[in-house]
């Protein structure tokens, strides 16, 4: 962990703190690594989906989950999805604030189709199961398909209300009430096939949270 001066992040004094997972080791304080068998090697961690496990953990794949206090943030790291059904990237809080998922919905995906599209969701408020959140699909968003056995750069820049999501060559601009909320949690996770995961950085301001 190292302070550095931010001047994009609340003002042009705002102090943020950066966090650095090069998963050079299976044990990192401030990363949990659950649901599976994650292996760490050479700057990359990897998880091959166990069937049992995923009925286990009602239909819940393996994950990463990063928990800090933020509110501001960068957040990037690259994946290599290996015939997955999905991979879900989220930012937690007061229960889901923010979801990226990238579904592989052909109906010859070797994991079987994805019956959870390709999409953004954004909660305002509190998640709940009346609340599900507001659907966001950004023109050009790459389906699983695409980055199917490939590297591919995943960046989240947060200010306020605003964000700007890149995956590979695209990239979107957001605006949403969810974006501000305070957030404490940092989560990737997958269905079905292999993920390998490096270069895990994340730079953040603290939302001051209790």
């Amino acid at each position: 962990m190292v302070l550095v001066m931010m001047t994009h992040f609340g003002g042009p004094f705002a102090i943020a703190e950066e966090f650095v997972d090069d998963f050079s080791s299976a044990r990192l304080e401030g990363r949990q690594a659950e649901r599976g068998e994650w292996g760490f090697e050479n700057g990359t961690a990897s998880c091959v989906a166990d069937p049992a496990l995923y009925q286990k953990f009602k239909n819940h794949g393996p994950i990463l989950k990063w928990p800090r206090k933020f509110s501001d943030a960068t957040i990037q790291f690259e994946v290599k999805p290996s015939d997955c059904q999905r991979v879900v990237f989220t930012l937690n809080g007061d229960g889901h604030i923010f979801r990226a998922t990238l579904a592989d919905e052909r109906p010859d995906a070797p994991a079987g189709t994805s019956k959870v599209p390709t999409r953004l969701i954004a909660w305002a408020t509190k998640s709940s199961k009346q609340n599900k959140g507001d659907t966001l699909k950004p023109k050009g968003m790459p389906d699983l398909s695409v980055v199917n056995q490939k590297w591919v750069p995943i960046k989240l820049d947060l200010n306020g209300r605003h964000a700007v999501l890149t995956i590979g060559d695209f990239q979107t601009k957001i605006e949403h009430a969810a974006l501000a909320r305070s957030k404490n949690m940092v989560m990737l996770t997958f269905a079905h096939g292999e993920l390998s995961v490096r270069n895990f950085r994340m730079t953040f301001v603290d939302s001051g949270d209790k």
